[in-house]
């Protein structure tokens, strides 16, 4: 089952929101932003259908979590997050200068460091 929020919104939303290591957000507040956008507003969305992506960024070196408090879970960013543009498909990602593993979103190309 493919996931109803995609790695590139998410990813989107803390470069926009909380693209500053001072600042604290948590995955509600995220899904908050999310359910504000057309493309997800008629969805029933819960925190858990971007859990994935969360773990993948605090894995790779994006998020730091801080705290968590039952399903809710609360980050900063390590560094903040960068636009990078797909050499490929010409597609915009939004990555920490020290992740690992940097890839586009949409063609799933390697960014050359």
């Amino acid at each position: 089952m493919l996931p109803k929020i995609s790695d590139y919104d998410v990813r989107r939303v803390i470069y926009e929101q909380y693209n500053n290591t001072d600042i604290r957000f948590s995955n509600d507040e995220i899904l908050q932003h999310l359910s504000e956008t057309d493309k997800y507003r008629s969805m029933d969305l819960d925190v858990l259908d971007m859990e994935e992506t969360l773990l993948e960024m605090e894995r790779t070196g994006a998020l730091r979590p801080i705290a968590q408090n039952f399903n809710t879970r609360y980050y900063r960013l390590w560094a903040p997050l960068q636009s990078m543009t797909c050499s490929s498909c010409g597609a915009v990602s939004h990555y920490s200068e020290n992740e690992d593993g940097k890839r586009c979103l949409h063609c799933k190309a390697s960014f050359k460091e």
